[in-house]
């Protein structure tokens, strides 16, 4: 089996010090908002109004090679892509049939078409009127196809976390049966493929030719107007000085809350330090800071058991229980309107929705999520589950094909869509920041993964889910050890029968 899950994480923002002013910013939101919010992508036709050198980050991307052979010949061969299509997230990860004047779609266009006529290929995209959050549909094909023996689709382009399922009943190729895939480059996400490697088998990969995944990652956006008006100290320097905690983010909430309408009450009318989604992306997110062990690598049994009970996971409670529920430093929201109208100092979420504050009249800012305490080592943050993983289908006829052709794609994408997304349509358009190329670039190079997070769909309420039914509840919050301690049982005994699943797959 796979080695313990490494964490070898150093959230290093260096270009956030550099940078004294405000970058881009995120709000929270449903699966349905964030298909919604980020429709804004597709009204990017207007050109940046000042020419922009290429960062030293992008000049990097570019000057990257594979290792994929020189004369490398597909023969003209047919890749066929099912993907999700539903939602503007997920469809802008292939669809682009022409040059549109669309700089993300562009750059898409040009990396299918360099991918192409490298290999002498051509790729077919077979869409599923699905949005980011719903695999199913797609799960639902690959299992009638796989089980009637049908070559119908060379890729697999599904949900992270509820393809995991299927990955343990031999609908795949194990992909370290294939030539082709190099997962030690940069374009590859090491750490999603250590946790979906059991027993040397990986079924699906994660990597930058699945956009949702830079486009999913949790971060905090602060109000630079409402911080100004009450603090002096520089933000970033809290962050480099690793005191961005929650104690941290508590204290600043606690001088920002107002009485707006002067009832007396806290109520959504007035002015808050954090405004909370009441989506799973809110209680999402500051896990996804609090770097907690869901679970760990028994190494005397060769398995993976529950490892949330622990000081480290009380700590959490403690200060989130802080940050929510007292002293008037949280509203719950179910849209980001508050921030937008400059009642509401922080907010979490994923990256996409900056896109939909493009025309926010006061600048705001980017920042890591906060640690636990000064102690952590360095900031972590993931990606919304939602985010596109791949697979091969053990019925596809020409697997070490996909392999090459799933290596080009996603090394393209690193060298010239991913410094488009972040150095173009991010730095230019929609923030304010001349380094946020630097700094999303640095947050996508250390995206985590936990084992129960990637197989959270298999383990049901005993990962995120149990975080997401407690952090609105004060009480339930102050007893989520107790809760926690309860699920272990149950938990080990469904890491055990996927653990049992992949030990009996060939």
């Amino acid at each position: 089996m796979k080695n313990k899950f490494q964490h070898s994480i150093s959230f290093i923002l260096a270009a956030l010090i550099l940078s004294g002013t405000a970058a881009g910013m995120v709000s929270c939101s449903t699966d349905n908002e964030n298909a919604e919010s980020t429709s804004a992508q597709t009204e990017q036709t207007e050109a940046s109004t000042e020419p922009l050198g290429e960062s030293a980050v992008a000049v990097l991307r570019k000057n990257t090679k594979d290792t994929l052979p020189e004369d490398l010949d597909l023969g003209g061969a047919v890749m066929r892509v099912v993907s999700r299509v539903g939602s503007q997230g997920v469809r802008m990860e292939f669809t682009a049939e022409s040059s549109t004047g669309d700089i993300i779609e562009d750059a898409v266009y040009r990396r299918n078409m360099a991918v192409e006529e490298r290999l002498n290929t051509k790729l077919q995209i077979i869409p599923v009127e699905a949005p980011q959050g719903d695999g199913g549909q797609i799960n639902s094909l690959i299992s009638r196809s796989v089980s009637g023996g049908l070559d119908e689709y060379d890729i697999v382009s599904n949900h992270m976390s509820q393809i995991t399922p299927q990955l343990v009943r031999g609908l795949y190729y194990d992909l370290h049966t294939l030539p082709y895939l190099d997962f030690e480059k940069p374009w590859w996400n090491q750490s999603y493929n250590d946790c979906a490697t059991i027993f040397d088998k990986q079924f699906a990969c994660a990597g930058e030719l699945g956009m949702t995944m830079l486009s999913g990652m949790y971060v905090v956006f602060y109000n630079q107007k409402l911080y100004d008006s009450m603090y002096s100290e520089n933000l970033y320097d809290v962050v480099t000085d690793g005191k961005w905690t929650l104690d941290a983010m508590a204290e600043f909430c606690k001088g920002m809350y107002r009485d707006l309408n002067g009832n007396a009450a806290a109520d959504d009318a007035d002015q808050f330090g954090l405004a909370l989604s009441v989506s799973a992306m809110g209680p999402d997110s500051f896990v996804s800071g609090a770097d907690l062990t869901f679970t760990e690598y028994d190494d005397a049994n060769d398995t993976y058991v529950w490892a949330l009970e622990n000081e480290r996971t009380a700590a959490f409670l403690e200060k989130i229980t802080h940050l929510v529920h007292e002293n008037n430093n949280t509203c719950n929201v179910d849209n980001s309107n508050k921030f937008l109208n400059d009642t509401a100092l922080f907010h979490s979420g994923m990256l996409e929705v900056a896109f939909e504050l493009r025309d926010m009249e006061s600048d705001f800012g980017v920042l890591p999520m906060p640690k636990v305490d000064e102690t952590q080592d360095g900031y972590t943050t993931w990606a919304h589950n939602g985010f596109s993983v791949f697979a091969i289908p053990t019925t596809c006829g020409q697997a070490e094909y996909a392999a090459a052709f799933m290596e080009a794609m996603c090394a393209e994408t690193y060298r010239s869509v991913t410094a488009d997304y972040f150095d173009v349509a991010m730095k230019v358009k929609y923030t304010r920041d001349e380094r946020a190329a630097e700094v999303l670039d640095m947050i996508s190079q250390n995206i985590i993964f936990d084992f129960g997070y990637v197989f959270n769909e298999s383990i049901s309420s005993y990962a995120t889910d149990i975080f997401r039914t407690m952090l609105f509840d004060k009480s339930k919050c102050q007893a989520g050890m107790s809760t926690i301690a309860a699920a272990e049982t149950a938990a080990n005994n469904k890491l055990q029968n996927i653990i049992n699943k992949y030990a009996a797959l060939e």
